[in-house]
């Protein structure tokens, strides 16, 4: 697509940002992958320790989301239903959306994710087969208490696969149809933008790294 005149590159992804949404990517497709294998050796260990990885990506996200770069924060993005039903309406009659970041219902979207990864790997912490596989968290509940959590952990677990495809599926229209890659600045931090818009403000990745080592550490500490 031809950059028209007036507009120009802006950073809008900072690059901590970046790194959690695709290793979030990888250690998903890692969890989604072990959890149809049998639970022996490599397999139990490879989604237990997914699993973990994701719940500090997503709580150091939350964060993240309160302290970081504009682009990042929930209050840039958030906005409510009705807005996200107007971008919807606007994006099918072929109407561009200039802001510069997530659109009103991928911002919904990305809360929806990371409400529903959350709910996952919290509960995942309590699961167990009763055979093999325990979460490490698993014996400090009943029994009947960590099984009907495992039954939801594994309902939500095939909810959470079919809202991943869907979320690739969305980005892959959005190029086709729109003309609009979402991809390429989610890899580089850079996007086309108009003239007029002033470009966020990206905070310092040393920030970033300080806040995920005292997540990292608080999750790993109150888990095992």
């Amino acid at each position: 697509m031809s950059q028209a005149s007036g507009d120009k590159k802006t950073k809008i992804w900072d690059a901590p940002t970046r790194i959690f949404h695709w290793l979030l990517a990888v250690l998903f497709c890692l969890s989604a992958y072990s959890a149809f294998q049998d639970k022996f050796g490599i397999y139990a260990d490879m989604h237990q320790n997914a699993g973990v990885a994701i719940l500090i990506l997503v709580v150091w996200r939350v964060v993240w989301g309160g302290v970081g770069s504009e682009t990042a924060r929930f209050s840039q993005f958030v906005k409510n239903p009705a807005d996200a039903f107007t971008h919807l309406k606007q994006m099918l009659a072929g109407l561009p959306y200039t802001a510069v970041g997530h659109n009103p219902l991928g911002g919904l979207s990305v809360v929806l994710m990371l409400a529903l990864l959350l709910a996952q790997t919290a509960m995942g912490l309590f699961a167990s087969d009763g055979m093999i596989f325990s979460g490490p968290l698993s014996r400090e509940v009943t029994g009947a208490l960590s099984s009907t959590l495992t039954g939801w952990h594994e309902l939500l677990g095939r909810i959470l696969i079919g809202v991943a495809v869907f979320h690739v599926v969305v980005v892959l229209l959005y190029w086709l149809v729109k003309r609009a890659n979402l991809i390429w600045p989610m890899i580089t931090g850079n996007a086309v933008t108009q003239g007029s818009e002033s470009a966020p403000v990206i905070k310092p990745g040393w920030q970033a790294l300080l806040l995920f080592i005292a997540v990292g550490a608080v999750v790993c500490l109150s888990i095992f």
